[in-house]
């Protein structure tokens, strides 16, 4: 009978201890939603998240080798962290660059020289620190300051060894089941590695010549001559997750290849290029998961840019024209969503987030970023991509007017894809666009607004900000971008001017004025010229 009773006892504790690990477990898992919702929340309140992504790829490693305690307690810390505020860092509000140089300077870790938490995994430790880096870069060129760190990046010197290196890759390269169910592998940590020359430059790290011929022929070696891609793969098959993934290749890539798309190195060329270009546009094509989760949404929409990057920056010579059409349409229909789920008007810039209240700087960086690829910010890249103003405009003639009335505008209105409209007070310069435009309209509404409304709007929103680093994206990247297109506020109809008033007065003092009709990545592609009728 007493032995029953232990029995029972015992049970009794295995069951409540059964039950109160899945519910830890249940919390735990139903948190992470939350936690990159307040991730977004605490970036617009000026909090410092450089390391939370990191720290979430760290527990999701932790989960996939197996170490589940330590895993969901690391979870279950940073929730309550990301919760109650405790031991956050609130960015301070800076009375100059060089007093913001010195805060980021501050972060760094005396004992391993990164800017990262010391109890994840030290391959984690390299991206935040590059992040940092490249802030201190951008700052560093303002304030005409050297770039030196306080302490030596010591954790390097556990990678800086062919072999280490290897081994690293080789873990990284690889994923259980756990591991092959979530959003984001830890795959990604082993692409950050093509980036080491930003340490080089700045004279912070030197690799050996052995470590980046290891790097060099580790990927050449591990792309899948099925899909071109990298990516994880299965532990006990071996065979490839998903037929690889999109923003390692896209990093990758750039190991091999330059802008181009000409080989770096005649030993490792860049292989597969069909079955490449072949995977990245079925990949792009990918819509967004339904009822995804915030984590899952942080993943697609980070991908989707890259995604056309690699399209663009290493693919786009090879690419048939039906193919670039089918790009085309796929870039015009991110950007509208991009506007739709993220532009807040009233603030003049973009959340990450769909839905989100503020705007931050991976909201806004990621728009920039996705922009600036598809050609909306660049002449060059735009050139590159969809042909000069020559091929693309449609000219609509001259046209006497005695008066100008909107209803003079309808053949232009009804052009197919239109999105905005330029007015100039003669024939623009089709080397730039952005010169000379006196007003802006739109046809019909839209939410996309035209890059001379929107990057005034960025450029006021960014250096008002009190944010100054997000989770990747710094404020002095923005500001750099914003800066890149000089230009003015312009009056918009409908907004700050009644804009047949304004025409009339300008065909009175300049008798003549153009206007230029712009899809949505800012192509020009029509235009039409007003010349007022001789008394």
């Amino acid at each position: 009978m007493k032995n029953k009773k232990i029995v029972i006892a015992v049970s009794c504790l295995v069951a409540i201890f059964i039950i109160g690990s899945g519910l830890f477990i249940y919390r735990t898992i139903t948190s992470v939603s939350e936690m990159f919702r307040l991730n977004g929340q605490l970036q617009a309140e000026g909090y410092f998240m450089g390391e939370f992504e990191f720290k979430m790829l760290g527990c999701a490693y932790f989960l996939d080798k197996g170490k589940y305690i330590t895993a969901f307690t690391k979870l279950n810390e940073l929730h309550r962290q990301l919760k109650t505020r405790e031991g956050l860092i609130r960015v301070p509000d800076f009375a100059d660059k060089n007093e913001e140089m010195d805060f980021y300077l501050s972060l760094q870790n005396p004992k391993t020289g990164a800017f990262m938490d010391e109890t994840y995994p030290s391959f984690y430790y390299f991206e935040p620190t590059l992040n940092i880096v490249e802030h201190l870069e951008l700052l560093a060129e303002e304030t005409g300051r050297p770039l030196r760190l306080k302490y030596p990046l010591r954790f390097l010197d556990e990678i800086n060894n062919p072999e280490r290196l290897k081994n690293i890759l080789d873990d990284l390269s690889t994923v259980g089941w756990i591991g092959s169910k979530l959003p984001k592998t830890n795959y990604i940590m082993a692409s950050f590695y093509h980036n080491y020359d930003l340490l080089e430059r700045n004279k912070l790290y030197s690799f050996s010549p052995e470590w980046k011929a290891t790097l060099l022929q580790w990927f050449y070696l591990n792309q899948d001559s099925k899909t071109g891609f990298w990516g994880p793969r299965l532990r006990n098959s071996g065979e490839m997750l998903h037929g690889g993934d999109l923003g390692p290749t896209y990093k990758i890539a750039g190991l091999f290849v330059d802008e181009k798309g000409n080989n770096l190195h005649q030993e490792f060329p860049l292989r597969y290029k069909d079955e490449m270009l072949k995977t990245t546009l079925e990949k792009i094509s990918e819509p967004m998961p339904e009822d995804a989760s915030l984590a899952e949404l942080h993943d697609w929409e980070l991908t989707r840019t890259q995604g056309i990057k690699l399209l663009t920056n290493y693919l786009w010579n090879g690419i048939f024209l039906e193919n670039k059409n089918a790009a085309r349409t796929f870039m015009e229909n991110i950007v509208k969503n991009k506007y739709e789920a993220c532009y807040l008007e009233e603030q003049g810039a973009f959340s990450y987030y769909p839905g989100a209240k503020d705007a931050t700087l991976d909201g806004t960086g990621s728009a920039m970023s996705l922009l600036d690829v598809v050609g909306a910010l660049s002449q060059e890249q735009q050139r590159l991509l969809w042909g000069t103003p020559e091929q693309n405009i449609t000219d609509l003639g001259s046209h006497e007017v005695k008066e100008f009335k909107e209803s003079d505008l309808a053949a232009l209105k009804s052009f197919p894809n239109l999105n905005s409209l330029r007015y100039y007070l003669s024939d623009p310069d089709y080397n730039d666009f952005t010169k000379g435009v006196v007003c802006i309209d739109y046809p019909q509404e839209t939410w996309v607004i035209d890059v001379m409304e929107l990057l005034p709007r960025v450029r006021q929103w960014v250096n008002t900000t009190p944010q100054s680093m997000g989770n990747w994206v710094s404020k002095q990247a923005i500001i750099q971008k914003a800066e890149s297109v000089q230009i003015n506020s312009i009056p918009v109809n409908g907004k700050a001017l009644p804009v047949n008033l304004f025409l009339n007065e300008v065909l009175r003092n300049n008798n003549e004025f153009v206007v230029v009709g712009f899809d949505v990545l800012q192509v020009p592609i029509c235009k039409i010229k007003f010349i007022k009728c001789p008394n």
